[in-house]
């Protein structure tokens, strides 16, 4: 029996494209690439604007319990309170999250039969999750704690201190905030393909099976603002989209995406599987903008293929209190992390735990 996390629900294909060649673009080149690698060029750009930042978020997660048959229940809500500050490749993000949590049985559909065992079924459990990263580039330490008072294990919390650092936040990053997965990548570096990404994430072999491609589709108006919409495509081994991704870019906002639509074929072809949206804006300098009001949903893939209709399976809403660039901070807020008294930690070097100690020992 587990908690479904959120990462359960996103284990969707990493959408990037292919975009031959360099930035900036050579002597030559076709028209439309031209104009893709100039419009990465002004993204790329604008992120620069938010690499130092100081941000305060709420941010509500709604599981609809139609996918997760949860007896009795129709929906399940937490809110967790954020707090995310940004230098560089420093960041100390905290996330404190409360409400009900969905506890899975045996899968996403309920639990699985047994010949031995009848299992149990699907249910809710209410409580807090309590999440620390606190990173300086080049070691992090991470600290959990799960209050759950009606369980067995009330509380449980663990420490991981490691040099495998994980990638910053995307909430530190604007142009990704409705991008839910994949995490920590810069619009600019997806929307310059595989190769890209790889080297981002300091990877040096390539697996992939499919192919991609990007293009700009036209300008359109969407809540009021001028957008240039980008389409983003992959495509199996036999040539078939397998999906595809429309980035609707503000450009009175920085190029970020006022509106996002994900497209899964097996699915529909015609009606998005996930779409996000951005309804306000904070100005939070002179001409930068960062998003104050933002949802982001998922429907669910079977009643879409089956009934060709969007049920939704889950979303998440943000309401942005607060967006400060180039923050004053202290150097220690990247590296001091205490664990308290009886939490069990590991340490990790090079992938491999050299170390495990119970805080206070």
């Amino acid at each position: 029996m587990r908690v479904l996390r959120q990462s359960l629900f996103m284990a969707v294909l990493l959408a990037v494209i292919i975009l031959p060649g360099s930035i900036p673009a050579a002597e030559g080149e076709p028209e439309p690439k031209q104009d893709l690698t100039r419009l990465i060029q002004k993204i790329k750009e604008n992120e620069r604007l938010y690499q130092n930042l100081k941000l305060q978020l709420t941010r509500t997660h709604t599981d609809e319990l139609n996918l997760f048959l949860v007896p009795g229940k129709e929906r399940a809500q937490r809110i967790a309170e954020i707090s995310l500050m940004v230098e560089g490749k420093q960041f100390r993000e905290q996330i404190r999250e409360q409400g009900e949590f969905v506890v899975i049985s045996g899968g996403l559909g309920g639990g699985i039969s047994s010949p031995e065992k009848k299992p149990e079924p699907n249910r809710t459990k209410t409580g807090t999750e309590i999440r620390t990263e606190v990173s300086n580039g080049h070691v992090c330490r991470i600290f959990n704690e799960s209050l759950f008072p009606t369980e067995k294990e009330s509380r449980e919390a663990y420490g991981l201190i490691t040099d495998r650092i994980p990638q910053v936040s995307h909430l530190a990053r604007p142009h990704m905030l409705l991008n839910v997965w994949p995490t920590g990548i810069p619009l600019s570096t997806c929307l310059q393909g595989p190769e890209a990404v790889r080297t981002f994430l300091g990877e040096t072999s390539n697996n992939s099976k499919y192919t991609s491609r990007t293009q700009i589709l036209d300008s359109v108006e969407y809540r009021g603002h001028p957008c240039t919409r980008v389409r983003m495509e992959i495509f199996d081994q036999d040539g078939r989209v397998r999906t595809r991704r429309e980035f609707w870019l503000a450009e009175d906002r920085n190029l970020i995406p006022v509106q996002i639509l994900s497209f899964h074929n097996r699915d529909s072809n015609f009606q998005p599987t996930a779409e996000g949206f951005v309804e306000d804006w904070l100005e939070v300098a002179p001409g930068i903008w960062y998003p104050q009001k933002a949802s982001f949903k998922r429907y669910n893939s079977t009643q879409l293929r089956r009934d060709d209709q969007q049920v939704l399976a889950w979303r998440l809403d943000y309401d942005v209190q607060s967006v400060e660039l180039n923050p004053e901070v202290n150097a220690s807020q990247f590296t001091q992390l205490d664990f308290p008294p009886g939490t069990s930690v590991s340490v990790w070097e090079n992938r491999k735990q050299v170390r495990k100690y119970e805080q206070g020992e």
